[in-house]
C-alpha cells in the first residue's frame, strides 16, 4: 500500500514539465542526457538542490537513493553512482528519478498528504509512480525517439532495455489513441 498521495498527474502532464525543463537545461534535441553532470549543474540553477553520494550502509539495502522532500536533498549509494558514472540505465533512470522527486515535490508545490488506511492510491496520485514517469518522459523523451526499436532507444538514451520498451510502448499506445480518435471524429 502506498504511504503517501499527490496532486494527481498525468503521464501528460508529467511529460509537458519533463520537456520543458529539457528545453531550460538546453537538452531539448539531446538523447543521452549527462545525467550524472547535472547532478553539479542543478545545484547552480536550483538553490535548494542539493545531493550528496553516501556510503551503502547509510541507506536500507533496498533503497538505491532518496530524496528529502523537505529540504530537497538527495542521497545517493555510492555504488548506485559509480554505476550511473560507468553508463549503466538502470542507475541513471534512478538519479532521473530522485531528480524527478525532487522538482515534483519539492518545487512544483505539489501537495504530499499520507495515505491513512486502506484506501487505495490512483496511479496518477502516487508519487513514486510519477517519479519513475518523470524519469521516463526526461531521459527518453518522446519526440526525439521516432521509430526507434527498444534496444536503439536503450542504446541512443542510455537507458536499460526494460526502461526503453516501457516508454516505447507508452509511446505507441498514444499513437493509437491517436489514431482511434481521428477515426471516430472522421466517422462523425
Amino acid at each position: 500500500m502506498t504511504k503517501y498521495r499527490v496532486e494527481p498527474k498525468s503521464r501528460n502532464d508529467i511529460r509537458i514539465f519533463a520537456n520543458m525543463l529539457r528545453r531550460h537545461l538546453r537538452l531539448d534535441n539531446v538523447l543521452y542526457v549527462p545525467v550524472v553532470k547535472l547532478l553539479d549543474v542543478l545545484p547552480e540553477i536550483f538553490d535548494t538542490f542539493s545531493y550528496e553520494i553516501v556510503p551503502e550502509e547509510e541507506l536500507p539495502d533496498s533503497t538505491h537513493a532518496d530524496t528529502d522532500i523537505i529540504t530537497g536533498h538527495i542521497r545517493i549509494k555510492e555504488s548506485v553512482y559509480e554505476r550511473a558514472c560507468d553508463g549503466e540505465g538502470r542507475d541513471r533512470m534512478t538519479i532521473a528519478h530522485e531528480i524527478g522527486h525532487y522538482f515534483l515535490l519539492c518545487c512544483c508545490g505539489f501537495k504530499l498528504q499520507r495515505n491513512y488506511g486502506d484506501t487505495k492510491v490512483k496511479t496518477y496520485e502516487d508519487p513514486e509512480w510519477q517519479a519513475k514517469c518523470f524519469a521516463g518522459e526526461f531521459m527518453i523523451p518522446r519526440h526525439l525517439i521516432g521509430d526507434m526499436n527498444p534496444w536503439e532507444i536503450a542504446n541512443a538514451c542510455g537507458v536499460s532495455f526494460d526502461a526503453a520498451a516501457y516508454q516505447y510502448n507508452q509511446k505507441e499506445k498514444g499513437v493509437m489513441r491517436m489514431i482511434a480518435t481521428r477515426n471516430r471524429k472522421a466517422l462523425h
